[in-house]
This record gives C-alpha cells, sequence and structure tokens, in this order.
C-alpha cells in the first residue's frame, strides 16, 4: 500500500513495489497529470526529513494540489528498478514531469534549493496547455472575446501570482543568490542567508515583463521585492528594519523555514 499520510499532495515510495502500484514503472508513467519525482536518501541529511530539500517540497506540497501537480517522494536506494528508469545516478534528484509523462527538466544533487521552487513554478505554469480543449473537440461559447490587453494583462498576473507563491519565502531581485547583479540584491541575499531561511527567488532581469509588470501588480516600485506566504514584505529598507527588530525569523514567524 502506498504512505499518503505525509500530504494529501505528496505520495512516499519506499520502493519499487509501491512504484508499480502507482504506476510509475509504466511506460506512459505520469500521462494525464503533472509530476514531480524527489528522489532522497536517509543518510543525506539535506533530502531526509527536516532537511533543506525535504523543507521545500513540503511547502511546494501546501499547493500543488491546486496547481494539479503530484509530488513523488521516493526512497532512491529501496526503488532501484524507477531510480534506474531515470538514471538516478545521486541525491537529492529532481525530476519534472509534464502531463504527457515527458521530463521538462531534472536536478541532479547539489545544494541549489531555490532552483527548486523555479522549476516547479515553470512546470506549474505549464498546466494551461494541457486543459485546453483539443481541436477535434467543440468548445462552449460562453463569454464575449475580450479585448487583447485585457487578456495580455490577465495572463501576466496570473503568471506573477503563480511565481509569488511558488514558495513560502519569495525574493524578486537583480541577478541570482549566487551572483546578484547589484548591491541592494546582494544585501538582501545576505540577510536572508543569514537568517539561515530557504528560499525561492526569481531573478528579473532575465523577463522583463515581469520586472515591470510586478511594480504595478504589487504598487512597490523598486527592487528587490521580498514575498512570504504570497503576501509582499516590502524592499530592502524593510528587511533592513525587521533585522533590527529581532530578525526576519522573529518577525515574520519563518521558523518553519530555517535550514538546520
Amino acid at each position: 500500500k502506498i504512505d499518503t499520510t505525509m500530504s494529501n499532495s505528496i505520495v512516499d515510495i519506499n520502493n519499487d513495489t509501491e512504484a508499480k502500484a502507482a504506476s510509475l514503472l509504466d511506460a506512459s508513467s505520469s500521462a494525464g497529470q503533472k509530476s514531480v519525482l524527489f528522489f532522497w536518501a536517509e543518510w543525506h541529511a539535506p533530502s531526509a526529513s527536516g532537511g533543506p530539500f525535504d523543507t521545500v517540497v513540503k511547502a511546494l506540497a501546501g499547493q500543488s494540489g491546486s496547481d494539479g501537480v503530484t509530488i513523488y517522494r521516493v526512497l532512491a536506494e529501496e526503488a532501484p528498478t524507477l531510480s534506474q528508469k531515470y538514471n538516478v545516478t545521486t541525491v537529492p534528484t529532481f525530476i519534472f514531469l509534464n502531463s504527457d509523462g515527458t521530463a521538462i527538466e531534472r536536478i541532479d544533487g547539489g545544494e541549489d534549493v531555490a532552483r527548486v521552487t523555479q522549476c516547479y513554478s515553470r512546470l506549474a505554469m505549464s498546466a494551461s496547455t494541457s486543459s485546453a480543449p483539443s481541436s477535434s473537440e467543440p468548445a462552449t461559447i460562453v463569454s464575449t472575446q475580450q479585448p487583447e490587453e485585457t487578456k495580455e494583462g490577465q495572463t501576466l498576473n496570473n503568471r506573477l501570482q503563480s511565481l509569488i507563491t511558488s514558495s513560502p519565502i519569495m525574493l524578486f531581485l537583480k541577478g541570482t543568490p549566487n551572483a546578484p547583479k547589484c548591491g541592494f540584491s546582494r544585501q538582501a541575499i545576505d540577510m536572508l542567508t543569514a537568517s539561515n531561511l530557504t528560499f525561492g527567488y526569481f531573478n528579473i532581469l532575465e523577463d522583463d515583463a515581469v520586472r515591470q509588470g510586478l511594480k504595478s501588480y504589487s504598487d512597490w516600485p523598486t527592487y528587490p521585492q521580498l514575498y512570504v506566504k504570497g503576501e509582499l514584505v516590502g524592499g530592502l529598507d524593510i528587511m533592513k528594519e525587521l533585522m533590527e527588530d529581532d530578525g526576519l525569523v522573529a518577525q515574520l514567524e519563518l521558523e518553519d523555514y530555517v535550514i538546520g
């Protein structure tokens, strides 16, 4: 029997028998739904229970039901057939499967927890394409056509909302945590790192639509921007004030996202 007690959106796979029961060993495994395979090991602290990768997976599971994504937490060494199927040679390994069962991204090893949230966000945003009616099936028209500008605005807002909620702690910055492109972004990263927090990020320099759109969406004109549980905290000045007043963890009640 497959263990689903961990979360409604996380399925524990402890051996190949459970993998088979979940149809993960079939040629068309995961077809019809998007899914994430998270391969871990008990001896690997970062991916084991309570580790930073386990923490971010649990956080993502909180929204995965509404995103239409199932997360499989696979004990890699106890499920060798499944591990071999996806050529898993290290932990953690993440495989991101589209609704047709194809792997659109993967992460092999490393310590970049934030990258997991980014890959998950891209997978979740790809959902709309799989739910559209096929050309052979007539679609029911339920409303008049909207102006193109309105539709584009709604699409961007939906994408921004998905990005903002892709991680419990989300930082929009110039550059990446390993290579910030401005001093303000570097300071924000330093504060989150000093607080031992696991967080997601988005490099606004790689997407001008997000860069400009988020300013209007949040009514906050500058970067970096910090969001916690989908809500805007503010920019660098706000983060500095919180650090001075008991710290980010205490002020924002982020104890569940502290690493180690």
